[in-house]
């Protein structure tokens, strides 16, 4: 019924740019064209960021139920042995092993990640698995509620993005109004997560779409604003995950500290984000089949909770308690090793789950053992550290460091605590570690990821479409190929009757071999074989590489065109002109893409003086 209902709307506009095409002029279709089209991505962005918000709240609620059933309800954050628990070892292996199940059986599907959503937002046609997305956030409910203690935030990240995929196909938008969708949902699962709006806004621009678009602001915007609405006004419960912090201004001495923590920070995010990388490598060479990995994950967590079953699950509470100094500086060092290991084990093993809770849990541990060190002086100096502001520093600076998210996580900062005086002081915490991080490892943890399937992000929009692009597809037929035992007369003639300087050599086999080029026959004997003056060491292309690739390769190159092979074989020649032309239509439309408002705005202007004429 909904399609059907999706169908008449269509038509009734149609019908409606008709009259105003016989009424107005083309011009006013135009904008009426426009015009619904605006209205139209508002609405899907509404109806996603509400779809979000009710599964946000659903998803943590599950998981805090299921947590509740078996993990203890005090003494979770004492630390130490408690003495061998059969739930803690059997609960966290049985949800892996019907995690297990689902990878290998019943839901086969790639995981899908946040490194995905990043990628997709970069593609042509920007659209994630439609099924992933909801599939990867059934696994990770169940992983979480069996003990995971890795984060919900990833994938609910990548539920938005499936959904957008989901609307983009029920509605058959175009690939950029698809890239619009995709940021819509992303901005609304960070809104509905953390109650943060602005934040969801920045993280969109920033770390998926990585870039700033006028055009793109409302439709992100509004998702943002109504997952945060409908979760609050609505369904009046908003996520709350950390108290309120009466936070003193901070003075010379507590920025100096806080400099300080940021180093500690960034460099701790290098050494995890390095080994986190080297443990992915090392998971996936082990002689496991697929369904046994989440069950060794959940059995490593289950024997590490023994020590600290702060470990278990998303850890918000545990947070919490850190932010208001329940935790002593031991307890805090076992916590942030013990959730390390863990979560770098579920991460590479596939008990589900996101990197964002474990990289707020790691900085908020962090930030508390600086405050206790920094108090040992206090005796001396007299300096009292604010525990609860060194806490949230360090949780920003962790978790902007690893997602690379420096300005969204300072707005964050801002939103969770209500406090600009705090948000102030913690900015140098993030500014520094994120200074470090890019220079020793990389801008994030998706990056290395994203490496390692050949997208470097690095490279710029213009040049990231390039390499989207085989070279086959820009290839020409219009060379001449001759036969190997051509003469040097017999290949002068065939370049002058197809008016070109420039001749390709083929055996009897169809296999390419070399390139003649005219200046190096004329002169020569006409009887002599054409073989003998092959031009030395040609610029080659394979048809396995990209327009970027050939472009890289054709900087400095002087001729007529460059030869492209398969297997041996041509396949065709790309001119140089051709490349450079295609380049930059490339950065023209990406230009119309980021400014087509301001074209439609600027027609529109035209319209309404000729309208006045």
């Amino acid at each position: 019924m909904i399609q059907r209902l999706h169908h008449a709307m269509a038509r009734l506009g149609q019908v409606f740019a008709g009259l105003l095409v016989q009424a107005l002029g083309s011009a006013a279709a135009e904008m009426w064209a426009s015009l619904r089209r605006g209205l139209m991505i508002v609405a899907i962005s509404i109806i996603i960021g509400v779809v979000v918000a009710y599964a946000a709240l659903a998803s943590f609620g599950m998981v805090e139920l299921l947590l509740a059933q078996w993990r203890p309800d005090d003494g979770y954050l004492h630390v130490g042995w408690h003495g061998f628990n059969v739930n803690w070892v059997l609960i966290p292996a049985l949800a892996g092993l019907a995690i297990g199940a689902l990878l290998s059986w019943l839901a086969p599907q790639p995981p899908v990640e946040l490194a995905d959503v990043i990628h997709a937002a970069h593609k042509p046609d920007p659209q994630v698995s439609r099924t992933g997305g909801y599939v990867s956030l059934v696994k990770s409910v169940l992983a979480l509620g069996g003990g995971s203690p890795t984060g919900l935030y990833g994938p609910l990240i990548v539920l938005g993005a499936s959904l957008a995929a989901s609307m983009k196909r029920f509605t058959r938008l175009s690939p950029h109004f698809g890239e619009m969708a995709l940021g819509a949902g992303v901005a609304a699962a960070i809104s509905a997560a953390f109650a943060a709006p602005l934040a969801g806004i920045l993280f969109a621009h920033e770390v998926v779409l990585r870039h700033y678009s006028l055009r793109f602001f409302a439709p992100i915007t509004m998702a943002s604003a109504a997952a945060y609405v409908f979760s609050g006004a609505v369904l009046n419960q908003h996520i709350v995950m950390l108290p309120i912090l009466p936070t003193r201004s901070a003075g010379p001495v507590d920025i100096v500290l806080l400099l300080l923590l940021g180093v500690a920070a960034g460099l701790l995010a290098v050494v995890l984000m390095r080994a986190l990388d080297r443990l992915r490598g090392r998971m996936a060479a082990l002689p496991l089949p697929l369904w046994a990995r989440p069950l060794l994950a959940g059995l490593a967590v289950g024997l590490l909770a023994h020590v600290a079953p702060g470990i278990l699950g998303p850890g918000l509470d545990v947070i919490s308690a850190m932010l208001q100094g329940d935790i002593s500086g031991s307890g805090l060092l076992i916590l942030l090793l013990l959730k390390a290991l863990a979560a770098g084990l579920c991460l590479t093993l596939y008990f589900h789950g996101g990197v964002v809770a474990p990289a707020l849990f790691i900085g908020a541990a962090l930030g508390g053992l600086a405050a206790a060190s920094f108090s040992v002086l206090t005796p001396l100096t007299g300096y009292a550290p604010d525990s609860g502001l060194f806490v949230l520093a360090g949780m920003a600076a962790m978790a902007s460091s690893m997602l690379g998210a420096p300005l969204a996580v300072i707005l964050l900062g801002f939103e969770l605590s209500q406090n600009y005086a705090a948000t102030t002081a913690i900015m140098v915490t993030i500014v520094t570690a994120n200074l470090l991080t890019s220079r020793l490892y990389a801008r994030s943890v998706f990056e290395p990821q994203l490496l390692a399937r050949g997208v470097d992000l690095s490279l710029g929009r213009e040049n990231l479409a390039l390499q989207a692009i085989p070279v086959t597809h820009l290839t020409a037929t219009d060379y001449v190929a001759l036969n190997d035992t051509v003469t040097v007369g017999a290949a002068i003639d065939n370049m002058a009757r197809a008016r070109c300087a420039e001749a390709h050599l083929e055996d009897a086999d169809g296999k390419w071999g070399g390139k003649l080029c005219l200046y190096a026959l004329v002169g020569r004997d006409a009887q002599a074989r054409a073989k003998d003056f092959i031009e030395t060491a040609p610029l080659v292309l394979e048809a396995t590489q990209t327009a970027l690739a050939a472009q890289l390769a054709m900087e400095d190159f002087i001729g007529e065109a460059v030869p492209v092979l398969d297997d041996g074989k041509l396949v065709g020649i790309i001119h140089e002109a051709d490349l450079f032309a295609h380049a930059r239509m490339v950065t023209r439309s990406i230009w119309q893409h980021d400014h087509d408002d301001d074209v439609r705005n600027r027609a529109a202007f035209d319209f309404f003086d000729t309208q006045k004429k």
